[in-house]
């Protein structure tokens, strides 16, 4: 496990250096201005599945987004915004990415990085 860690914050370091994942950058130079904080995001849009402390919630499914920190989540929530799957987190998202269509188009965008930060930051649950 911590040797997985590890391999995801190389690779994804190896993509914001060489520009790849650029945390809310549209490109020369260009910075994306989002209508909302992650917070509200969370609140609005994410939680309703993903649950109030990023629990997941068994009824829908729905994985616990708590028990990952920020560069694993980080990597997640990329593919899932940039409609690919297995891309840099080595996992399936189907359905999300069909959801987040619809969120963005709602004006649901956020930046991968700082959403990440935000649920390590208050919900992420250190394993025993």
């Amino acid at each position: 496990m911590k040797k997985t860690n590890v391999m995801l914050m190389t690779a994804a370091t190896a993509l914001v250096l060489t520009g790849c994942l650029d945390g809310g950058t549209a490109g020369a130079g260009e910075k994306i201005t989002y209508s909302k904080t992650s917070a509200e995001v969370y609140d609005q849009s994410c939680k309703k599945c993903h649950g109030d402390k990023a629990e997941g919630l068994k009824e829908k499914k729905t994985p616990a987004l708590n028990d990952r920190q920020a560069g694993e989540l980080e990597l997640d929530l990329y593919d899932v915004k940039n409609g690919g799957t297995n891309q840099s987190s080595g996992t399936e998202h189907d359905v999300m990415e069909h959801n987040m269509k619809k969120l963005l188009a709602k004006g649901y965008n956020y930046d991968a990085k700082d959403m990440a930060e935000y649920i390590e930051k208050n919900f992420y649950i250190k394993p025993e």
